[in-house]
This record gives C-alpha cells, sequence and structure tokens, in this order.
C-alpha cells in the first residue's frame, strides 16, 4: 500500500469515477460469467490476502537483522513458489501464457522487490512510508487508462476514505518529516518499485481469462525469487540464520505464498482498482503486528487512520451491487 500526495490521490480517485463511452474490456471480460459469490469470494481473498501481508514487514524485520533485505526477499519468494507447487503439482502454463508468466514474474517478484530493497537503505522511514502508497495511485491510473476500469460514485467516495486513511497511518499527521529531496534517490528507487508493482497488479488482471491463479501464483514466485537469489549470490549476501530466525523465515515463506496466492485470486476476481482498495487494510493489519511483537507505538492519529480504513473498506463491500450473471 503505497500513496504520493493527496492531490495526486484524489485526481486518481476522480478519473475512477468517469463514464461514457463502449463497455471496457476488462469490464467484459470480468462480468461474463461473474457472479455475486465470486465477487463475495474475492473480497474474502482480498482480506485474507491483507492480513497474511500485513504479517509480511514484521516477519521480515526480523529475519533482515543479520542479513541482506534482497537476500532474505530472494530466498523467501523462491521458496514461496516451491511450497505454492504442492497445490495442484501437474498444473502447467500454456505455451502463450510464458511471456506473461515471465514479464509479472520479471517485473512484480524481481525488479521490484529489489528496486524496494535497495530504495529503503537509501532513504528516510517517513519517506520510505509515504511513497510506499504509490502503488495506489499507479495501480488506479494504469487500470483507467489501459484496462478501462470504473467505480460507481460511492465507491469512488469510499475509496477516498480509504486513501484518507492510508495518509494518515503512513505520516502519523506529520509531513514535517516528509523531505523528497532528502534520500532522493532512495525515494526514486522505491517509487520505481510502486509503478512496477502497480503495472503488475493490472497484468495479473489482464491476463485472467487466460492463466488460473494457481498457476500465476506459483510461477509468478518461482521465476522472480529464482533472479532475486541469483542476482544475491552474485553480490556475495548470505543468508545465516539463527534458530529463532529460521522459525521466522519459515512463517515469512508461508506468508508470501499465502498472500501471493489471495492477492492473485482477488485481483483476478475483483479488478485491480477494487482490490488494491480493499488490501489496504493489511495497513491496519501491520501496525497491529508490529506493536505485539515488536513494540512498536501506535499514535492516536494512527488509530484513527486504521478505524477510517477498516469502515471504508466495509462501507466499500455494501456498496457492491449484485452482479448478474450473463
Amino acid at each position: 500500500m503505497r500513496p504520493l500526495c493527496p492531490r495526486d490521490l484524489g485526481d486518481a480517485l476522480l478519473m475512477v469515477n468517469s463514464r461514457g463511452g463502449s463497455t471496457p474490456q476488462w469490464e467484459r471480460r470480468m462480468s461474463k460469467g461473474d457472479s455475486a459469490s465470486e465477487t463475495s469470494r474475492g473480497y474474502l481473498y482480498a482480506i485474507l490476502g491483507a492480513l497474511g501481508g500485513g504479517s509480511i514487514p514484521t516477519l521480515f524485520k526480523i529475519v533482515i537483522a543479520d542479513n541482506a533485505p534482497v537476500a532474505v526477499s530472494g530466498a523467501a519468494m523462491l521458496l514461496s513458489g516451491f511450497l505454492l507447487l504442492l497445490y495442484r503439482p501437474r498444473a502447467a502454463p500454456s505455451r502463450s501464457g510464458l511471456p506473461y508468466l515471465l514479464l509479472i514474474g520479471l517485473v512484480g517478484a524481481a525488479a521490484a522487490p529489489v528496486l524496494w530493497a535497495v530504495g529503503i537503505s537509501e532513504t528516510t522511514v517517513v519517506n520510505a512510508s509515504l511513497l510506499a502508497n504509490g502503488e495506489v495511485l499507479f495501480t488506479a491510473v494504469i487500470a483507467v487508462t489501459l484496462l478501462g476500469e470504473r467505480l460507481s460514485r460511492v465507491q469512488t467516495a469510499m475509496g477516498g476514505l480509504i486513501v484518507a486513511g492510508i495518509l494518515i497511518v503512513s505520516t502519523n499527521l506529520d509531513l514535517t518529516k516528509v523531505q523528497f529531496f532528502q534520500g532522493l534517490v532512495g525515494n526514486l528507487l522505491i517509487l520505481g518499485s510502486m509503478l512496477a508493482w502497480g503495472f503488475e497488479n493490472n497484468v495479473i488482471v489482464y491476463v485472467s481469462d487466460r492463466i488460473s491463479t494457481p498457476i500465476l501464483s506459483k510461477f509468478r514466485n518461482l521465476i522472480g525469487g529464482s533472479l532475486v537469489t541469483t542476482f544475491a549470490v552474485l553480490l556475495g549476501l548470505p543468508l545465516r540464520l539463527t534458530a529463532y530466525e529460521a522459525f521466522v523465515f519459515v512463517l515469512l515463506i508461508i506468508a508470501y505464498a499465502g498472500t501471493t496466492y489471495l492477492f492473485i485470486g482477488a485481483l483476478q476476481k475483483l479488478g485491480a482498482i477494487k482490490m488494491i482498495l480493499v488490501y489496504s487494510v493489511s495497513t491496519v493489519f501491520s501496525a497491529a503486528l508490529a506493536l505485539v511483537v515488536l513494540g512498536e507505538q501506535i499514535t492516536i492519529a494512527q488509530l484513527l487512520g486504521g478505524a477510517l480504513i477498516i469502515m471504508g473498506v466495509y462501507l466499500f463491500r455494501r456498496s457492491e451491487k449484485p452482479t448478474v450473471s450473463s
């Protein structure tokens, strides 16, 4: 979950509400054979995926205490791909789907994590937290301009409520510590990773009728994890784990596997914009787990922001109109 400035996010949400013209390709594809139960399942996948995704920062922070982030990210991603192979092990991608799998694996599971890992070490924590919400903006803009996704006016308003909550949690209403030109290279790398993930989200939606969720999730992580792990080995970044870190690392692998599967499944059932807004509740789960496990503090402002996110997601789901199968 990742932002830029409030004005840009507001502009993106206004674009989402644009109407007119013929039915976009994405809407035709997603409505065909869709049902209210499938939409409900998409929301369930998004919430469960957000729960798993919210645990990743805390688990990741524990493991990287004595290890390079790139090495941890690559190994965990690769091993999560092997874990996902256990589900429908005989399922294989079609020849026509291979280029998309390679693209998704390269962009979303290799390039983006490396950009993020390097960028976060070159900028301030506050800058990184704020810029990380750029995924919401990039996902929405790409979905509107390339896939023709739209939200109703009510959903646009609820999306604005969710974005407001994200900004409050990220900044703690203290913008005095946000300095974009401090650690500029790191800031640009983080923005690059958010753009890559926003692009990947939309590619996954685009190929939803060509590649199944099990195939997408397992091969995405295998491809990306292999590339990042190779990169870490070439840089001479070892992975040394204590017994406790090894236990946490196993939990991280499971979290990567489950979150990837649920995230992709929700994208394919809800579309990019709905999914990324609902998934934003992972910010709340992440903060709660950091409080319990790491003892990090949560301010009143952040509690308010979390409440706005949860309320926005609830009202967003309530505003969903029943889908009639065609």
